[in-house]
């Protein structure tokens, strides 16, 4: 990669906060570099922040043909199974396409925390864009659902970094806003809602590691944010990474942190959507004979206050009213997808594609009711 490419692609990425030179290109995460040391002793919060769900290149340019050039590490397994296919989008003026691939780097799993690296091909990801003589902007949407580095970036015409979208929204959740079993990026709801509402997106969808840490609220406090909505509790219960005694205390701090550098923007404190094996029943999630994800037995012991969607759903409610804050807003995430929806899911706890782009309509709806400027 050149010089003048890569100042060019450092210019128009949008939704991450790292962007680290390699021998070859450009890698990508949407954690700082100095959250490593919270959450090193888990190998996951790593993987999915380096997946660059909700991230794009904004671009201004007159071009109908646009090449983007990246190496893909997708998941595999030593019995033959693949993670799904690495997927871009471009979108302009009405007009959206997707291309996908298969061709990059297989990360191989031995079924314990052991993996091998099996070397694959660079992925060139090839749109054609309508005709135009007048500069627009085109959003390239870059894979949500494994690792990347960029390569390169070329077009029939120059390419140029594009105006930034005037309001900046901050999104914080889980694998239900990470979105990895979507078709797209555009499929992920969060991306979908911003290219709709022409929102500027940093999205912290981390699938499997949004347990309210500090290094994430701390993320948040030091990002520019006109708007934010936090998506809490489903890695929490799923997981059974907390109880009712740290869980609440755990939310106050976070809403502190972010409260720290953006007194007064919207807050959108957003609870889990449906998940029937989660509804009174707390974690560790586990799967039965037919792919389905459920929780465990409750404890009885009386003292251990054991957490379930319906009591988090509670907690939350409760603690927006007790903070007293005028730009803080409860959402009850049965608004986004309710028990009626549950078909729209392909494991009991994540939507399949549909349903994301069902949560999608509803956020959509939601956010121009809070802002109907946008």
């Amino acid at each position: 990669m050149n010089s003048e490419t890569e100042q060019l692609i450092r210019d128009s990425l949008r939704g991450v906060v790292e962007i680290n030179r390699t021998e070859r290109g450009l890698a990508l995460s949407r954690l700082p570099e100095w959250t490593s040391i919270h959450h090193r002793h888990d190998s996951l919060t790593q993987k999915v922040a380096d997946q660059a769900s909700g991230a794009r290149l904004l671009l201004a340019t007159k071009a109908s043909e646009i090449t983007l050039v990246y190496r893909a590490t997708r998941d595999a397994t030593m019995d033959g199974w693949q993670a799904p296919p690495s997927t871009a989008s471009i979108a302009v003026e009405g007009f959206e396409a997707t291309t996908s691939h298969v061709d990059g780097d297989l990360w191989v799993w031995d079924g314990s925390v052991v993996g091998e690296l099996r070397p694959g091909q660079d992925s060139i990801a090839s749109f054609s864009l309508p005709e135009t003589d007048e500069v627009r902007t085109v959003s390239l949407w870059l894979p949500h659902n494994c690792k990347i580095e960029i390569i390169d970036l070329s077009a029939n015409a120059a390419l140029a970094a594009a105006e930034v979208p005037t309001t900046r929204w901050v999104h914080y959740g889980s694998s239900i806003s990470h979105c990895v079993e979507a078709e797209s990026p555009l499929g992920v709801w969060p991306s979908r809602v911003a290219q709709d509402l022409n929102l500027d997106l940093f999205s912290l969808g981390i699938a499997g590691s949004a347990n309210i840490e500090q290094f994430a609220a701390k993320t948040i406090r030091d990002t520019e944010a006109d708007l934010i909505s936090l998506k809490l509790g489903a890695n929490v219960v799923a997981g059974a990474t907390m109880t009712e005694r740290t869980f609440i205390p755990a939310v106050h701090a976070f809403l502190d942190t972010v409260r720290e550098t953006h007194p007064y923007q919207p807050i959108l404190l957003m609870s889990p959507i449906y998940a029937a094996g989660f509804e009174s029943q707390p974690g560790p999630a586990r799967t039965d004979a037919n792919g389905q994800t459920h929780g465990s037995q409750p404890s009885d012991l009386e003292w251990v206050k054991e957490l379930n969607l319906r009591r988090v759903r509670d907690i939350l409610e409760k603690i927006a009213l007790e903070r007293q804050d005028p730009n803080l807003h409860y959402v009850d995430g049965l608004q986004l997808f309710g028990e009626s929806d549950a078909h729209l899911m392909v494991d009991g706890l994540h939507p399949n594609a549909d349903g994301y782009l069902l949560i999608a309509e509803r956020v959509r709806a939601l956010l121009l009711g809070h802002r109907p400027n946008l």
